[in-house]
């Protein structure tokens, strides 16, 4: 299959069951990318169009929605 103009590359990751989660593992050119570390937190964002947005925040206290509610 032939990539599509502008993908510099794609990464398949297995989503597995960790407990009462979901869990992955990021693939090392993922983590380099997206310039992510033990310790930061990976934020998703559903847009209009249905896409979701994925960026590294660093050493972020933020690890959840719930946890953005108790600081305030």
């Amino acid at each position: 299959m032939k990539r599509p103009k502008g993908i510099q590359w794609s990464a398949p990751v297995l989503i597995r069951k960790d407990g009462a989660k979901l869990a992955v593992e990021l693939p090392a050119q993922v983590a380099a990318d997206l310039k992510a570390g033990a310790g930061d937190v990976l934020n998703f964002t559903k847009l209009p169009d249905g896409a979701i947005e994925v960026w590294s925040v660093k050493k972020s206290g933020y690890a959840s929605l719930k946890d953005m509610d108790k600081k305030k």
